[in-house]
């Protein structure tokens, strides 16, 4: 592991609905900021109802510990400002010191 290439601090959501009255809202928790590289791999524009929305799809490693051990795919990533969608989650070569993370962002804001 190369430690310089770890230099951003993403910051981990975990979602949270809460049911009240028999009605589900959906919230974030803040979960920390962690050590990690965000890395773009390709974006696309799509056109929908007439307005030109654009989306990315984005490799994010981040230091194994006991708070990146527990992500789930419907947990979320902040960096810069920018919310990603987790859509795929690795052990990189299952020794416990990265996660490679695949996401999205753009169209649906986070």
């Amino acid at each position: 592991m190369r430690a310089g290439r770890l230099r951003h601090r993403p910051r981990l959501w975990r979602n949270t609905p809460t049911t009240v009255d028999g009605s589900t809202t959906i919230g974030w928790t803040d979960l920390g900021y962690v050590w990690g590289a965000v890395e773009p791999i390709r974006g696309r524009e799509a056109l929908i109802a007439g307005a030109t929305l654009a989306e990315a799809d984005t490799r994010i490693v981040l230091r194994y510990n006991t708070l990146t051990a527990g992500l789930l795919a419907r947990d979320r990533i902040e960096h810069r400002g920018v919310y990603y969608n987790i859509y795929s989650i690795a052990d990189i070569r299952q020794a416990d010191r990265e996660i490679e993370i695949l996401a999205k962002s753009g169209l649906n804001n986070g």
